[in-house]
């Protein structure tokens, strides 16, 4: 089956499996504008269209994401709010998914990454595997979904 191109993207569905691949791991597979308009996207056609039984997320590189790319946020400060809550529902969309959304992280899971997977049903790591929530070093709430649902994962 061919898939739509995205930026930030492989797509597969084989087996009623849907794999997402982030693909950009000379960026760290940081998470840029096209990543926040294509995650949902992605995500809802599979759920809402019934193309898997589940989804997995991957990536590609050293690092599984060194999160948000900061520059998303540059061009128009007084968007701030409602760049924000486009981000909120990209992850949101993985959590509403009836389908399970299953994460394979390795090397960095760094800052919107933390947000990312916090939102899904499981998580798999390699030994390799870090964490950190990155926005708490530059003086920044963690306001993509962190907090709130790692008091829901963390006893």
């Amino acid at each position: 089956m061919v898939e739509k191109k995205y930026e930030c993207f492989d797509v597969e569905i084989e087996n009623n499996i849907a794999h997402i691949r982030m693909n950009r791991p000379e960026k760290l597979n940081s998470m840029n504008k096209s990543f926040w308009n294509d995650l949902p996207e992605i995500v809802e056609d599979i759920d809402i269209n019934a193309r898997a039984r589940v989804i997995v997320i991957s990536s590609t590189g050293k690092h599984f994401s060194a999160g948000m790319d900061l520059s998303v946020f540059a061009p128009q400060p007084k968007m701030f709010r409602s760049n924000v809550k486009r981000i909120q529902h990209s992850f949101n969309a993985l959590e509403e998914a009836r389908i399970p959304v299953l994460f394979a992280l390795h090397g960095g899971v760094i800052g919107g990454a933390i947000d990312m997977i916090s939102a899904g049903d499981i998580r798999w790591c390699s030994k390799d595997a870090i964490f950190c929530i990155q926005e708490t070093n530059i003086g920044m709430t963690a306001d993509v979904g962190t907090f709130p649902r790692l008091v829901k994962l963390i006893p």
